[in-house]
């Protein structure tokens, strides 16, 4: 299904840096599973400081055959607040705090009109009322989890990390981070709005601007673990450890455009035959348009390449700045 992604985010010093967006699948979204950056950190004495908005809809339902079920029928919406401050040149730190919205949206009208305009089923859809919320999980009777009412309030808080371990120069402009995660259970667990448990994550991420820098395009990708605490949502069936990586391709086609290609991917954070409780799979492509003020102007889409574990359809939207 089709993934669309419209975001503006702030300058990170160079270009090339990766779409930051994670799988808003609402059992997965109150994880810490880390999105995507770059492998170079932010410029010491230097803030980075962005506002985001994405929302996300899905109408599913799946019986798995050893009588696990789920339905899947709602929209996501995330506010979050995103900083990222260079304290050294060895050395950045920073803070996500999210604000999640469940509720049965508005896009259902708009994802129909937008299937039967290029060709694709509404079979799924047709299944639910227009704009409602339902989510609920049950393993051969016994129902895990099921909510049909809408919540909002803070989600669980993020603070992170990054230590350069390449740092490029103008000979070889390739660079490599260490960068870890740590999210605090600071949402509602019973509203969907966190896990009621503290993750940690460690992982790289790698930058390169010189292998195919004949033809202006940057490489990079991302690859980790996390330990996921003990959660309070779908508890029996949680893993405590996942893997998380990604790839992106980005071609600097003039000085204030980038065209990107990303795919980004983690392991099953839970132990069920459910497709959407599995490992996913997603691919990002768009583009970066740099606009005055130092504010880049991020346009995509993404399609869901082999499992239903993400959201039928989404749209992003980043405002940032670096102080």
């Amino acid at each position: 299904y089709l993934f669309v992604v419209v975001a503006c985010s702030s300058v990170r010093g160079e270009q090339g840096a990766p779409i930051y967006i994670g799988n808003q699948n609402p059992f997965v979204l109150i994880y810490g599973l880390p999105k995507s950056e770059a492998g170079f950190i932010t410029p010491r004495g230097k803030l980075n400081a962005a506002f985001s908005y994405f929302v996300s809809n899905n109408a599913f339902s799946e019986t798995a055959s050893n009588g696990e079920s789920m339905v899947w029928d709602g929209e996501t919406a995330s506010y979050s607040i995103k900083l990222r401050y260079g304290v050294s040149d060895r050395l950045e730190v920073g803070l996500d705090v999210p604000y999640v919205q469940h509720s049965g949206g508005y896009l259902d009208s708009t994802i129909r009109k937008f299937h039967s305009i290029f060709g694709y089923s509404n079979d799924r859809q047709h299944e639910f009322e227009k704009n409602q919320i339902h989510y609920k999980v049950d393993d051969n009777g016994n129902v895990l989890y099921e909510t049909q009412e809408s919540s909002h309030g803070l989600g669980d808080i993020r603070f992170t990390a990054g230590i350069p371990l390449l740092s490029g120069s103008a000979e070889s402009r390739r660079y490599l981070a260490v960068r870890s995660v740590l999210k605090l259970p600071t949402g509602d667990s019973a509203d969907l709005l966190g896990s009621g448990g503290t993750d940690v994550s460690a992982g790289l991420a790698y930058s390169d601007y010189e292998l195919l820098k004949s033809i202006n395009v940057v490489l990079g990708a991302t690859l980790g673990m996390v330990y996921l605490g003990d959660s309070d949502v779908l508890s029996d069936m949680q893993k405590n450890y996942a893997g998380y990586g990604g790839v992106s391709i980005d071609w600097i086609a003039a000085k204030r455009l980038e065209l990107k290609l990303q795919l980004d991917m983690h392991s099953a954070i839970y132990d069920s035959e459910l497709l959407q409780l599995g490992t996913s799979l997603q691919l990002l492509a768009g583009g970066t348009v740099h606009l005055p003020g130092d504010v880049l102007l991020d346009l995509g889409i993404s399609e869901q390449l082999s499992t239903d574990a993400t959201p039928d359809v989404g749209f992003y939207l980043m405002i940032g700045h670096q102080f």
